[in-house]
């Protein structure tokens, strides 16, 4: 899925694939998500884990918080934790499991289905308020290069592919 070129075209299609992945979360069993469905396996992993459709629900909203941080800090002039603090991009598999982890304990579906609409809801407003030239600038250090729109590419609408994936 390549990124997008544009504020809206970037919001759209995290707003299309956020309703394939609602329409696939609601098909596993009526309009709430089971507490914990059976095991699945994330082949993207390089050690397999233990997935169900509740830890891809908290794993993407998980993101979204991310997401909305490193949004706040460089808004802010600040250099956000990038990824996480405590991690870099080699820690990205103990980032995933330690996110996952965050919410495990949790086994109410309807509740995490309301976090990560809402925070779905929080990063599309705030994208929605910046202009193309915030989103497609180079020169921010703490992006090596890339703009902003990779990240919220990959936190909103290329998330949402992979989770589709992993719930198929």
């Amino acid at each position: 899925m390549t990124i997008p070129q544009h504020r809206s075209d970037l919001v759209r299609q995290a707003v299309d694939r956020f309703a394939e992945l609602e329409r696939a979360l609601d098909s596993l069993h009526g309009v709430a998500l089971p507490a914990r469905t059976a095991p699945m396996t994330d082949a993207a992993a390089p050690e397999p884990r233990d997935r169900d459709a509740l830890d891809v629900v908290n794993h993407l909203h998980a993101w979204h918080v991310l997401l909305l941080d490193w949004i706040t800090a460089d808004a802010a002039g600040e250099v956000p934790a990038f990824p996480a603090d405590g991690y870099t991009w080699r820690d990205l598999d103990r980032l995933n499991r330690d996110l996952r982890d965050r919410y495990r304990g949790e086994a109410d579906a309807a509740v995490a289905r309301e976090r990560l609409r809402a925070s779905h809801a929080s990063a599309l407003a705030r994208l929605d308020a910046m202009t193309d030239a915030e989103i497609f600038s180079e020169g921010r250090a703490w992006l090596r290069g890339a703009t902003l729109a990779e990240p919220a590419h990959e936190c909103l609408g290329g998330h949402y592919a992979w989770a589709l994936g992993v719930l198929r």
